[in-house]
């Protein structure tokens, strides 16, 4: 009876373990998004009803340079009613092949394009180095 107890509880200690090393990982933006960098012709970024389109090559690389840097935690739970939205578009030869949404700047959605099935994924930003979309507005 006691050797039973003791097994159900290391039992248990290990699938709480488990849980918790699997949501516990974090993922680098390049493993999330599938977007090749010498092939985007220009990014679109929304914001507060303004529009810009980046499409000088240097502002391009630089804009995603950035955003590969960023450290992201799969959810299931992004915020919609976020105080601030980013909407971004990328494309490739005029193409819409990517979408980002930053609710925040805390949770980031991502919906590729060239996917007919789970196309869209959420994603809690856990770096505290995070990417400041505003100044591509203005």
């Amino acid at each position: 009876m006691k050797k039973w107890m003791i097994g159900l509880v290391v039992i248990i200690l290990l699938g709480i373990g488990i849980y918790f090393l699997i949501n516990a990982k974090t993922y680098s933006f390049d493993n999330v998004a599938s977007i090749d960098q010498n092939k985007v012709t220009s990014i679109q970024i929304e914001h507060d009803n303004e529009r810009v389109m980046v499409e000088k090559k240097a502002d391009i690389q630089k804009l995603l340079k950035e955003f590969s840097g960023m450290k992201l935690k799969k959810t299931n739970e992004t915020k919609k009613t976020s105080k601030e939205s980013y909407w971004i578009r990328v494309y490739e030869n005029e193409k819409e092949t990517y979408g980002l949404t930053f609710y925040d700047q805390t949770f980031l959605e991502t919906y590729d394009f060239s996917k007919t099935k789970d196309q869209t994924s959420e994603y809690q930003i856990v770096d505290t180095n995070q990417v400041d979309i505003g100044k591509y507005i203005k």
